[in-house]
C-alpha cells in the first residue's frame, strides 16, 4: 500500500515537489528565509498550496526576503502518505490520485 501511494503522489508532482515538502514539513515555522530567486523554486508548492510565502524584510527593495512554509494541505497529504491512505490523500489532492482507482 504504501508503495502504491508513493507512486500516486510522485506521478503528481516531481520528485524535487516532493522532497522540498518533505524539507518544509520537517522545519519549523518562519525557519526557512530565502530570497526572491529562492522563493522561485517552491512555485509548484506554492501554486498548488501545499506551501505558503510571505515576506519578511525589504530593505529599500535592496534585499527582499520571504519566509516559505508548509500549508496546512501541505501537511495533510505529508501525513496521508506517510499512513499509506489513498483515500485521504485523494481526498487531500482534491481528486482522483493519477494510477488510483476512480471509485
Amino acid at each position: 500500500m504504501y508503495k502504491a501511494t508513493l507512486t500516486a503522489i510522485t506521478r503528481a508532482f516531481d520528485v524535487a515537489s516532493v522532497d522540498q515538502l518533505l524539507f518544509l514539513e520537517s522545519c519549523r515555522r518562519d525557519y526557512l528565509i530565502v530570497s526572491g530567486d529562492g522563493l522561485l523554486h517552491f512555485g509548484r508548492l506554492i501554486a498548488a498550496g501545499l506551501a505558503s510565502s510571505a515576506m519578511v524584510s525589504n530593505n529599500n527593495m535592496q534585499i527582499v526576503t520571504y519566509a516559505v512554509n508548509i500549508s496546512e494541505k501541505g501537511k495533510q497529504l505529508i501525513e496521508a502518505w506517510k499512513e499509506g491512505d489513498r483515500t485521504r490523500l485523494r481526498t487531500v489532492m482534491g481528486g482522483p490520485v493519477p494510477g488510483g482507482s476512480a471509485h
